[in-house]
């Protein structure tokens, strides 16, 4: 695995590789715009995007990620609200390509009391559309998992798999597979029988060829308990053989692993630590 951790992009978008080397990244993954608000955003400039790969080069990155925005919402059945939501994702595609960031992670979104059928179909829709309009043609869209909290799809292998089936445009979406999310949805990784279990399931559903990239992130909250908080490796429910179990599949070695744990820049730069400690190939 490409080991790293999200990175801010506080001074600009070049920032975020030289925070990476510091924390010692092998990869990282940023927002490319504010998080938290869905109004228009300026575009990347051309010279912002050469500082941007020029940054990535020195510093050693070898693949940077981009995460949506959090309020983006695919399954929305207000129309107004979806409209908003497909805009915004255009933007958010177009921007990666601009980077040249392969891979854009997203939450599918919620049905809002519509139903899981509904909301799954809304998001495929959606995601049609973008595809079709964004001029990203070297963008891969990958559906995280999500912890199953409220009227959110995605906390089954099921609907990743459902909402592959429903668009016309399947070549074009992958998975992110975050530990915190699946551990709190249900997905017992803590044992080596678990594992297992839960890998076989996954390949089953969604297909290993699917898996495109990772969040390790050590959960606060126990299995099924449907509580997206993460924790510091180590120190949540899930503890540290799970991510042992991880870090050396081999199944996985070619994918950027990020994490996305609460804490100041020592924080990090220990939870770099304690995963690379566990790797033994």
């Amino acid at each position: 695995m490409l080991l790293g951790e999200h990175c801010s992009i506080a001074g600009g978008l070049h920032a975020a590789p030289k925070a990476g080397r510091w924390i010692g990244c092998d990869a990282i993954q940023i927002f490319s715009r504010s998080p938290r608000m869905l109004r228009n955003t300026k575009p990347i400039t051309a010279e912002e995007a050469e500082h941007w790969r020029r940054s990535m080069v020195e510093n050693g990155i070898r693949e940077a990620v981009i995460h949506t925005n959090y309020l983006i919402n695919l399954a929305s059945p207000a129309k107004r609200l979806l409209k908003v939501a497909r805009t915004a994702f255009v933007e958010e595609m177009e921007r990666a390509q601009v980077l040249g960031v392969r891979l854009l992670i997203f939450h599918p979104g919620a049905h809002m009391g519509k139903g899981e059928a509904k909301g799954l179909r809304a998001v495929a829709e959606s995601l049609d559309d973008c595809v079709e309009r964004a001029d990203a043609p070297d963008v891969t869209l990958c559906l995280e998992n999500t912890a199953g909290a409220g009227s959110s799809v995605g906390h089954k292998f099921e609907h990743l798999r459902g909402i592959l089936d429903l668009s016309r445009h399947p070549e074009r979406i992958a998975m992110c597979f975050d530990t915190c999310h699946a551990f709190a949805a249900g997905y017992d990784i803590r044992t080596r029988p678990g594992y297992e279990t839960v890998m076989s399931h996954l390949g089953e559903t969604v297909g290993f060829d699917r898996v495109r990239a990772f969040h390790l992130n050590d959960s606060k909250g126990d299995v099924r308990s449907h509580l997206d908080r993460h924790e510091n490796i180590g120190k949540g429910k899930l503890k540290k053989a799970a991510f042992g179990f991880l870090v050396n599949d081999a199944r996985f070695a070619a994918c950027p692993a990020l994490l996305e744990t609460p804490g100041d820049d020592p924080a990090f730069r220990r939870n770099l630590k304690t995963l690379r400690s566990l790797v033994t190939a």
